[in-house]
């Protein structure tokens, strides 16, 4: 009987959930009677939970502080967009909501610091993929952003810009019937599972998602994956579209 552990071929969606929020460059954070738009200012820990660092006259802050108790009832929105220019570029939209506190700081109070830490505590997750999918909050706190986040946009928008003949390769992994009509591919996503191919026609679009051998842990590995993708595209012939 086989033992092996199978490999799953895409990410799970509390590792969807956790990779957008790690990559995301912006936030928007809504509550009763507000909203405000983040640019570069929040973070996770470990477990997932939003941290935002403002100004103490952000509007945000100061609901905070008014809230019953300290304690305000957000809801967090995030977008994942195509690594390169594409139709339709929102790939994912992830809502968080939780509840916000303000973290006071320990000892003596400096006068001069005008920004105040928020903390968000999430209390429940769910990912947008076309279809709403609920994130169990277990799996959301064990899952882990994916260890290529930091670094995938860049690799893709190389690959689509300087390798239009390795896109050609990987594209002959694609099923025939998925190349009917096809006018344009582009490299949109990659991750520790594989690279998704977006598969553009005259009217629509597909993804095509081409998984690699292995999972992977590093950009080193990744790297060691596409090349065999590849080796195994230039061995399949070529097909009319």
């Amino acid at each position: 009987m086989d033992t092996r552990t199978h490999t799953p071929v895409r990410p799970n969606w509390a590792e969807r959930a956790r990779t957008v929020l790690a990559a995301a460059a912006s936030a928007s954070v809504l509550w009763d009677g507000g909203r405000v738009d983040l640019l570069g200012c929040h973070h996770d820990d470990p477990l997932g939970d939003v941290i935002l660092t403002l100004e103490s006259t952000s509007t945000l802050v100061r609901a905070a502080r008014e809230a019953v108790g300290g304690d305000l009832a957000v809801t967090i929105e995030l977008t994942e967009l195509c690594a390169v220019s594409a139709r339709d570029r929102v790939r994912a939209r992830v809502t968080l909501r939780g509840r916000m506190s303000e973290r006071r700081p320990t000892g003596s109070v400096d006068p001069s610091n005008s920004s105040a830490c928020l903390v968000v505590q999430i209390t429940e997750v769910s990912v947008d993929e076309g279809e709403r999918h609920a994130v169990s909050l277990a799996d959301y706190r064990a899952g882990e952003p994916d260890p290529l986040h930091l670094g995938a946009a860049e690799q893709l928008q190389h690959l689509a810009a300087h390798h239009q003949d390795a896109i050609s390769t990987l594209t002959r992994l694609c099923d025939r019937e998925a190349l009917i009509g096809v006018t344009r591919v582009l490299p949109i996503a990659l991750d520790r599972y594989g690279i998704v191919l977006r598969l553009e026609r005259l009217r629509g679009h597909g993804d095509v998602r081409l998984p690699f051998q292995d999972r992977v842990n590093t950009g080193t590995e990744a790297a060691t994956q596409m090349r065999q993708l590849l080796a195994a595209g230039a061995r399949r012939r070529l097909c009319g579209r």
